[in-house]
């Protein structure tokens, strides 16, 4: 059995749960399990005691009862660098979730780590793995240019818009230009070979109910569109590439992208702020 540990913010989270969930169930026949985690500030009941998992001291007591780990703290991924530091240098393979970090410097930061100690390293949203969107790609697609709308406050929720772009069209953006307001981000990203492609992320109180992902792209002289609706396959995809990244070692997504990502979102903030500016990733 492969022996999982948790490291978060706070444990009473939806994707503490949710992985839990699927560990325990969906995936099951994987033989992973989470035995121990810790949490740096505990917010209502004891997960641990409801999920009979080993309560820990410190993040390095799990990675010691652990055999590989996962750094969650969705909500707080400005946090993610200082659990990094604790992890990264006691674990063999480390799953960063959502995104590294909020800002480039602390997500090289991270990576650096990784490489210093030789630990693997894996961090993508489950939106990367949308079902519908694997369903639409052909083997190795990378389409000339590609859309997608998705929902929530850029910083936190932006990544699994920019992820279905990725997953369309790959790696290798140069350039980002927001044209957004304060409730709306309206990206254009251009890629080093000249592609472009276009996304929509806007918050919302009823976002839940009123908004959704959505994806778009190209494929010759056709146009391929679906809409994200199974939320349990994505983050089945997710776990289950995670487990195949803990047995294996190899990641499912670059380090390049893992920092593409957080560069993408960076420089969308700054050309906001800028009126609309182009503002090169800097990678």
């Amino acid at each position: 059995m492969l022996r999982v540990g948790l490291v978060d913010h706070h444990l009473n989270n939806f994707h503490a749960n949710k992985f839990h969930d699927l560990l325990h169930g969906r995936l099951s026949d994987r033989e992973a399990r989470i035995v121990a985690a810790w949490e740096s500030d505990p917010q209502g009941n004891d997960w641990c005691e409801g999920r009979g998992v080993t309560r820990c001291e410190s993040p390095e007591a799990v990675c010691a009862s652990s055999d590989v780990v996962m750094v969650l703290a969705p909500d707080n991924i400005s946090d993610h660098l200082a659990l990094c530091e604790r992890v990264i240098p006691n674990a063999p393979r480390v799953l960063v979730d959502k995104f590294l970090s909020t800002t480039l410097d602390d997500a090289r930061r991270i990576v650096e780590l990784a490489e210093q100690h030789r630990t693997g390293l894996f961090s993508a949203s489950s939106l990367r793995f949308a079902v519908e969107l694997e369903a639409a790609l052909e083997p190795g697609e990378a389409a000339a240019e590609a859309t997608a709308r998705g929902m929530g406050d850029w910083m936190n929720y932006g990544v699994h818009t920019v992820s279905l772009i990725l997953g369309a069209m790959g790696r290798g953006i140069s350039g980002v230009l927001d044209t957004g307001g304060s409730r709306a981000a309206e990206v254009t990203l251009e890629w080093s070979d000249g592609r472009r492609a276009w996304l929509e992320c806007r918050s919302a109180s009823n976002q839940w109910d009123s908004l959704g992902w959505s994806f778009g792209f190209a494929r010759g002289d056709a146009w391929i569109a679906g809409a994200v609706r199974n939320y349990d396959g994505f983050y089945a995809n997710l776990m289950s590439r995670t487990l195949t990244f803990f047995e294996t070692g190899a990641s499912p997504v670059s380090t390049r992208e893992m920092l593409e990502t957080v560069a993408v979102l960076e420089a969308a903030a700054r050309s906001r702020v800028r009126g609309g500016e182009w503002e090169l990733l800097g990678l």
